[in-house]
């Protein structure tokens, strides 16, 4: 095929995709879907591949078959098993850590390394789940998700303040972290320092069911 073929092939692909993903993330999946299957159709594409399969489980569809696509095409491209990984977080989480761990050997990404301790913290393997946390803290270390996870890790190894430091860490980088916030007050609400939990549920601005019930427990 010569190049001036491929390019608008390409193009029309990405063009697809592109309809594809705007369309998910406005809900509209049934669309959407369409269209990755279009991406897909004019030229096969890893983003596309990953992202129907996305749109499949969240419509509660199969997506084995482009699971297995998926691994064909792109065996060597560590977003391969990091889709696989969640494809399987709930279903089977002894797979889902083979597959989180196949990417990293991959590629050493931050990204998959608070994947893999989300996974430990969920199968309640809490020191191997601090140890991975840790480890992309110190590749990306102002990511406010890293540092509450790590704090939520703490708190189930009842290193209290520990897990009180990782919270405060957490606010510096953002003020307004919700997960910090509803942490930390427990921390406070748990030790009997519940006016200092009031003050920070205080602070969120979009106070849901959660909030108002630990706002509620905090003058109780």
């Amino acid at each position: 095929m010569s190049e001036d073929r491929v390019l608008p092939s390409l193009a029309k692909s990405t063009d697809e995709y592109m309809a594809a993903f705007e369309l998910s993330e406005d809900g509209y999946l049934e669309e959407a879907e369409k269209h990755a299957r279009k991406s897909i159709e004019i030229k096969k594409n890893i983003e596309a591949l990953i992202l129907l399969i996305d749109i499949l489980e969240r419509q509660k569809k199969d997506s084995g078959v482009y699971q297995k696509m998926l691994v064909e095409e792109y065996p060597t491209n560590p977003d391969t098993y990091r889709r696989l990984f969640l494809s399987t977080f709930n279903s089977n989480k002894e797979e889902s850590l083979s597959n989180i761990n196949k990417a990293i050997n991959l590629l050493k990404k931050s990204i998959y390394y608070f994947d893999k301790s989300r996974l430990l913290f969920s199968m309640s393997r809490y020191l191997e789940a601090l140890a991975s946390v840790d480890i992309a803290i110190k590749m990306e270390n102002r990511n406010t998700s890293f540092w509450n996870l790590r704090a939520e890790t703490l708190v189930k190894l009842q290193r209290i303040n520990d897990a009180k430091e990782s919270c405060e860490v957490s606010l510096k980088i953002d003020q307004r972290d919700r997960n910090a916030i509803v942490t930390l007050s427990r921390i406070y609400a748990n030790a009997g320092e519940k006016e200092k939990a009031r003050e920070l549920l205080l602070k969120v601005e979009n106070r849901d069911e959660e909030i108002k019930k630990l706002l509620e427990e905090s003058i109780s």
